[in-house]
């Protein structure tokens, strides 16, 4: 089947190798800037979508102004860099997680595309016109329609399943981040409960709340022992905070309808708390330590959190 100037294999093998080369481009110059090597990209596999889906767009819309370079740059510009937007946008609203952030950098739109990633966009677009796709497509075309076919259906069904795996990392890291963050609200409320209550913490109890806020800074080795850590200081301060809620009960500081609402909100804690497992921090840690610079506005100090616990700090 003919798509234009190619048929629907040699568009995949397209897709791929311009992946591909976007992969080798990012994973290098994120690995130079971090100085130790990352796989770059939300996929397991050597390929960022972004970058096949933007040459075979580049390439199915620029071809007819490839003859003019001024045409050439500002059109690969213009639609290379709408569908980061329209990438950067979807992946925010599905994940809760910005897998690029351009939010500090000079003449961004709401941090998803900037003009000097824009520029770049229509730098490559030159070049991939001008010099990679020529001998490029002369290796693809050389294949025969039945290898063509072949390679590309195994690289969709490879592909295909690093998507399957990475989008269960990903949604992974989103339930992990809105866990956390409405654990850290309803400790919240309940701290403010007990001080409007009038009371004057322990030191003990001070220094649980304070190791929570902290939990896995002071906790080395794998991320196993990090985490079983974490959990033993988040379970001693809810059990405090139990404790001060039935004291205060008992005197008399704190209506009785109250405290057991409190009482069963630590219980619903301690049982989220457990619900959270190992394997799910793995999966998240995963997804972070691929995309260094993730962000998210929904969940800063959950972020930050699951950062330090899973030792991928950015």
């Amino acid at each position: 089947m003919m798509l234009g100037l190619y048929t629907l294999p040699q568009w995949v093998l397209l897709f791929f190798s311009y992946g591909f080369l976007g992969w080798v481009w990012e994973s290098g110059y994120v690995s130079v800037r971090q100085k130790h090597w990352v796989n770059r990209g939300f996929l397991h596999g050597p390929v960022i979508p972004i970058y096949g889906f933007g040459a075979v767009a580049v390439l199915a819309l620029c071809a007819p102004v490839a003859g003019s370079l001024p045409l050439l740059f500002f059109s690969g510009m213009f639609w290379a860099t709408a569908l980061e937007y329209a990438t950067g946008w979807a992946m925010e609203q599905m994940f809760h997680v910005r897998y690029w952030d351009y939010t500090n950098e000079k003449w961004n739109l709401n941090g998803y595309i900037c003009l000097m990633a824009s520029l770049c966009w229509g730098l490559f677009s030159v070049l991939l016109l001008r010099g990679i796709q020529p001998p490029l497509a002369g290796i693809i075309t050389a294949l025969s329609g039945p290898a063509a076919a072949m390679l590309a259906g195994a690289l969709a069904l490879a592909f295909a399943a690093d998507v399957a795996v990475s989008t269960r990392e990903a949604l992974d890291l989103r339930r992990l981040l809105e866990q956390l963050s409405a654990s850290r609200r309803q400790i919240a409320r309940l701290e403010r409960r007990l001080e409007i209550a009038g009371v004057f913490w322990e030191q003990d109890v001070r220094q649980a709340l304070n190791g929570l806020r902290r939990e896995g800074e002071q906790a080395a080795g794998a991320i196993s022992l990090r985490l079983e850590a974490a959990r033993e200081r988040r379970r001693k301060m809810l059990w405090q905070m139990s404790r001060q809620l039935e004291q205060l009960r008992r005197e008399g500081r704190l209506h009785p309808g109250l405290t057991g609402p409190d009482q069963k909100v630590i219980q619903q804690e301690l049982s989220a708390m457990h619900r959270r497992t190992d394997d799910m921090y793995l999966r998240a840690a995963r997804v972070l330590r691929r995309n260094p610079g993730s962000t998210t506005s929904r969940h800063t100090e959950a972020m930050e959190e699951l950062r330090s616990l899973t030792g991928s700090e950015a």
